[in-house]
């Protein structure tokens, strides 16, 4: 009785330190190997195995070596011992483990709950039947274990994955998807903390914003996708010119900010660090952009401002961006391409667009504006056509010239539903004046301005077809007048509209010649037979301090050799009609002869008060 109570007492004792060995972690591999190397030293084992089914062959599993102690190759047949083992527990209730020889080791086999086999190899000896029966419950312990090691395994892969996801998601909300650059919501943070630190340490910081020219016409005219392309080179570009401790972010469409850190400990050397990389950045966006098979050019307009500066509500981020902005408007209307530092009258400047932009929408609605028209003669004075001009005169803000409302039409889009309203209204008139007009009236045509924004929009030639047939004129009676923005985008595509419309017997002048490259480069190519010099010229014509005069000259020969005619926009003088009648060009156009008229003038100064004169036949 002593030794059969000591015998029990000791299997308990070996039973608990069994189970004490499981669970010192939830780890389940650590938990496994706790457990073996226990088991082979107070069973004195020559080795310990775990076998695991492999999940992954759902029809025909295999237990694949999970464990081993020691980790050595073994030829042990496992698929005979679960065999076994499985008709063990099928024929009766009271055992549940199997144990075979195996080279005179005994190898007991435990099922691992459902999960695979427990392995036991006594050397040279067998265990008692007792222990196997107390190790028995441990191996079902050991399963429970090992699978809420493998759960807990699951929930800290999970929490770990949710971890990763929701840190990815903070950085996205951080980054620009297309650009990889910082976006608006990280910008305001990082301004703040540099007007801070600008604060603190006594130094002075910049901002620069970045708008990129003309960027919505590529967009129109060659497509979204190159439009992405074109905005991902773009900030490799700038990311190219960031100094340490720079950071180039971007907030929209094609804007671009750029925080400049520590630029200088006064404000003129913060200017003049802010110079220095204004200019690196136009340089190195001045460079062609290869995309498929296009070559495109883009500039950009940057509004740059100081901080921390002198005014009571400029020390903050809102206002440090609004700032820059406003200069980059400034910038914008000073000719694109070019930098322009914020000062406090762009406050009133900036104002007063938001002003005229409200009522500019409102006016389109109202009804406020009129168009006026301006003749131009041949050599012998008579009237030959006339351009079609846009009046405002405004109940609220008075007179708001052309030059003041059409750069913010343009801008915020208006641009398009304005120049509707002038091509309806234009050939409306046309149709009543050309009712008017005898059959051997010098007079052909009204020309209509057309804006670069109009121009790409891919039903443009649809929607002035369709005008012009609205009314009782004949197409050539309207031409459409375009600058040479409009050939900055894509050559082809113009030329392919331009051809369009001389299908219909719709004509087109290139205004403002001569105030850019490309329209010299493209003027062989287009399919056009009348430009207008620009007024620059002709208002230094006399000039003693250039050589304006040869230009001109070289234009006129340029273009008779390529069979175009020349109207010269802005005389004013005397000697200026007289140099350029001499010159015998097709058409003069200025207040030397006639200023902007309304059309019942134009009709009465037609017909009423026809001058007799000859025409000079071109």
């Amino acid at each position: 009785m002593t030794n059969t109570h000591i015998k029990s007492v000791q299997l308990v004792a070996l039973q608990n330190r069994l189970l004490l060995a499981i669970g010192g972690t939830l780890n389940a591999r650590e938990a496994m190997l706790s457990f073996m190397r226990l088991a082979l030293k107070q069973l004195e084992l020559k080795s310990a195995h775990i076998y695991i089914f492999d999940d992954a062959l759902s029809d025909d599993r295999v237990l694949q070596r999970y464990q081993s102690i020691p980790n050595i190759n073994t030829s042990i047949d496992t698929k005979t011992i679960l065999n076994n083992l499985l008709k063990c527990l099928d024929n009766t209730q009271e055992k549940s483990h199997i144990s075979e020889t195996l080279s005179s080791n005994e190898i007991t086999a435990f099922p691992f709950g459902s999960s695979g086999l427990v392995i036991l190899e006594k050397n040279g000896d067998t265990l008692l039947e007792s222990v196997k029966d107390v190790i028995s419950p441990v191996v079902s312990k050991l399963a429970e274990y090992y699978n809420i090691c493998l759960h807990q395994q699951h929930l800290d892969d999970e929490a770990e994955h949710n971890r990763a996801a929701l840190l990815t998601y903070k950085q996205q909300a951080k980054i620009d998807p297309l650009t990889k650059l910082p976006n608006r919501r990280e910008l305001h943070y990082s301004l703040s903390k540099e007007i801070s630190n600008s604060q603190r340490y006594n130094h002075y910081g910049a901002l620069m914003y970045i708008d990129l020219d003309n960027f919505k016409n590529v967009n129109d005219s060659l497509g979204h996708s190159i439009g992405d392309i074109l905005l991902t080179l773009v900030a490799q570009r700038l990311s190219e010119q960031k100094r340490a401790g720079d950071i180039v972010f971007r907030i929209g469409g094609d804007e671009f900010v750029y925080i400049l850190s520590n630029v200088g400990s006064n404000e003129a050397e913060a200017m003049s660090t802010s110079i220095t990389v204004a200019n690196r950045i136009i340089e190195s966006l001045a460079k062609p952009v290869d995309i498929n098979q296009y070559s495109l050019h883009i500039t950009p307009s940057i509004g740059i401002a100081i901080f921390p500066d002198t005014f009571d509500d400029g020390n903050d981020s809102e206002n440090v961006l609004r700032h820059a902005d406003t200069a980059m408007y400034r910038a914008k209307k000073l000719g694109k391409n070019c930098y322009e530092f914020f000062n406090p009258e762009m406050h009133i400047e900036a104002t007063k667009r938001l002003i005229i932009e409200d009522h500019l929408r409102k006016a389109i609605k109202n009804n406020e504006f009129h168009l006026v028209y301006q003749p131009i003669t041949d050599n012998l004075e008579n009237i030959i056509g006339a351009e079609t001009l846009i009046r405002w005169d405004s109940p609220v803000l008075g007179t708001v010239t052309p030059n003041e409302f059409i750069g913010i039409a343009e801008e915020s889009n208006l641009i398009l539903m304005l120049s509707e309203w002038i091509t309806q209204h234009a050939c409306a008139y046309a149709e009543r004046l050309f009712k008017t007009l005898s059959k051997d009236s010098l007079f052909s045509y009204i020309s209509i301005n057309i804006s670069p924004r109009q121009f790409i929009q891919s039903n443009f030639v649809e929607s002035i077809t369709s005008i012009i047939d609205m009314h009782a004129i004949p197409n050539n009676f309207i031409k459409l007048e375009f600058t040479e923005n409009v050939l900055l985008d894509n050559i082809d595509i113009t030329i392919q509209k331009m051809e369009e419309l001389q299908d219909k017997n719709i004509d087109f002048l290139l205004d403002d010649f001569g105030t850019g490259y490309s329209s010299l480069s493209y003027l062989h190519k287009l399919p056009i037979n009348i430009i207008k010099i620009d007024k620059s010229f002709v208002d230094d014509l006399h000039s003693e301090q250039n050589n304006t005069q040869v230009i001109i000259n070289t234009i006129l020969v340029m273009t008779e050799e390529l069979g175009i005619k020349c109207i010269i926009e802005g005389v004013e003088t005397p000697q200026q009609a007289d140099y350029f009648k001499q010159k015998c060009v097709y058409g003069i156009q200025g207040y030397f002869y006639h200023k902007p008229l309304p059309g019942d003038e134009l009709i009465r100064l037609l017909v009423e008060d026809k001058p007799e004169k000859l025409s000079l036949k071109l």
